[in-house]
């Protein structure tokens, strides 16, 4: 054989191998994006999740990126409409429901049953609704968080009260307390001009009977003129209204200028970590306190969501997208991410194993059992816009440009102009329904 006939079989078999055998080599990419803070606990935790996958399966690149919260939903409506959705999609909860009618989520029904039906219905009752649709299910929620009654122990003693308040009379009367005996602030909470004011505002107005699809009803007037009279009495700083949100409010109970404060679980992976907590010594937990002895405390939850983004078409892509997504919704799974990040499981099975390691997560385990989505309650795809209206008619109400009556029978007006009078109908019979069966 001549030298340059094998030079040629030489180059033509290189050719078909870089044509062909190359191709089978090629890595796959799958993408998983949220907006979780890379020097955070959950984003820690997807990397090595990341990590190990890719040691097991060298033709498999996961890529982790990272979005700011503001940017994140824009940025999914965008992919959507020019369909180029990553593998996986994180989501805020209350953008769900919208995300599900948009057709951002794979539906991944049969997934989930093959899985295993037992599973799914593991979740607390209000996740399962939140991520699913005309009984089909398209995303997992994997974290939690609602809200309780922060107190510190040595300032409520100093004060001589024993116990934390469990009713709103009690509430006052140990802020009261507190106020005549060390000079500072009873009770803090936050009621800046945001989805935070309203988020924490809602426990009141719930665990009252109270809905935000009827604000003009004496039980959401009885909510909001509760926290104005603790306002106007001096037991809660006025600056409420004026905080750049939750974390503010923190600062207050870490310095000692408020003793007790309505606040999240997140703030022990945020100002209160074990450092903080160590040196203070005596920071308790407990219900939020209720209008009257026997009623429920009932919390809206938040915490975040994740799906397989329904332009994923290639069938390897979606086998590793999903591994993901069970591994992180498997009960092993979602406490070890969760105790690294500092949110509440959202399935019964992890929620009874990180109790026995966190016990002073107790009341918000157990309040997470029948929290409410604020969506489905709120209006579903209008809830930002009911929400808007509420946390203005709150900071109308504690600036004193309004009484609470008038600026909820304002806010109650706005809110039913946003439906037709069947919509509207719909989601306030639903909202009833599902606050009543978190009261029982």
């Amino acid at each position: 054989m001549r030298w340059y006939r094998f030079l040629g079989i030489v180059v033509f078999l290189g050719l078909f191998l870089a044509a062909f055998g190359g191709a089978s080599a090629q890595k796959i990419t799958v993408t998983i994006q949220d907006y979780f803070d890379p020097a955070g606990g959950m984003a820690k935790f997807v990397d090595r999740w990341a990590e190990e996958y890719m040691k097991k399966n060298p033709d498999v690149e996961v890529k982790h990126v990272y979005i700011p919260f503001a940017q994140l939903l824009p940025t999914i409506l965008q992919q959507a409409l020019t369909g180029t959705l990553p593998e996986v999609v994180m989501a805020d909860n209350p953008w769900v429901p919208n995300l599900i009618k948009a057709g951002v989520y794979l539906d991944i029904t049969d997934k989930v049953k093959e899985w295993g039906w037992e599973n799914w219905e593991d979740f607390f009752k209000g996740h399962r609704d939140l991520t699913s649709s005309d009984g089909r299910v398209y995303a997992f929620q994997v974290t939690t968080n609602n809200l309780a009654l922060f107190y510190r122990k040595s300032l409520l003693e100093k004060a001589g009260v024993a116990e934390p308040p469990k009713t709103w009379a009690e509430l006052k009367e140990v802020s009261a307390k507190i106020k005549e005996a060390l000079g500072i602030y009873g009770f803090g909470f936050c009621a800046t001009a945001s989805e935070e004011g309203t988020w924490q505002f809602e426990p009141f107005l719930w665990s009252n009977g109270g809905s935000l699809l009827e604000l003009d009803q004496k039980e959401a007037i009885e909510a909001l003129s509760f926290l104005v009279d603790m306002v106007e009495k001096g037991y809660t700083p006025r600056d409420v209204v004026n905080v750049s949100g939750q974390g503010d409010v923190t600062q207050w109970f870490i310095n000692g200028e408020v003793a007790m404060m309505e606040n999240g679980n997140w703030e022990f992976g945020w100002h209160l970590t074990p450092d903080v907590l160590e040196q203070l010594g005596d920071v308790g937990v407990a219900a939020l306190p209720v209008p009257k002895e026997g009623v429920k405390p009932i919390v809206p939850f938040g915490g975040e969501c994740y799906g397989i983004g329904a332009s994923t078409k290639d069938p390897k892509k979606l086998a590793v997208a999903w591994e993901f997504l069970s591994f992180i919704a498997s009960t092993d799974g979602m406490l070890a991410a969760n105790l690294e990040h500092g949110g509440l499981p959202t399935r019964a099975s992890a929620a009874e194993k990180i109790a026995a390691q966190k016990p002073i997560l107790a009341p918000f385990l157990e309040q997470a059992r029948y929290a409410l989505p604020r969506p489905l309650v709120g209006g579903l795809e209008k809830y930002p816009d009911v929400s808007s209206t509420v946390w203005t008619a709150i900071q109308r109400a504690l600036t004193g440009m309004k009484t609470p009556e008038e600026a909820l029978k304002e806010a109650a007006e706005a809110i039913r102009g946003l439906f037709s009078p069947e919509e509207y109908e719909a989601y306030r019979k639903q909202a009833r329904e599902l606050i009543a069966a978190a009261a029982q």
